[in-house]
């Protein structure tokens, strides 16, 4: 019996990311840091600007006009980690945030 996925799979993801770049609060235990969002999804996001994370990490991340957001690290290499939220970000939200500041 093959087992059907849950969620779409596209390119390796469950869901596709969107360009952003911004500039953030990054945060994992006591250490904190200005840290800059490459794309991002309702699921999670890439981030560069820090090292010292490793896969299993758990984080929070300032995104604009939200809370401050758990994640867990997926994955790391120098200078650049991939995240995914604890809890999947609305899409109506995920759309304010990513929307152009004019």
């Amino acid at each position: 019996m093959s087992e059907v996925p849950q969620f779409k799979v596209s390119g390796g993801r469950r869901v596709d990311r969107c360009a952003f770049e911004a500039e953030v609060q990054f945060r994992s235990g006591t250490r904190r840091a200005t840290v800059h969002v490459r794309d991002i999804s309702a699921l999670g996001a890439r981030v560069s600007g820090v090292f010292l994370v490793q896969e299993g990490d758990h984080i929070y991340l300032k995104l604009p006009m939200i809370e401050a957001i758990p994640a867990r690290v997926a994955w790391a290499a120098s200078f650049e980690f991939g995240c995914e939220f604890d809890r999947a970000i609305n899409e109506s939200v995920l759309t304010a945030i990513t929307a152009p500041q004019h």
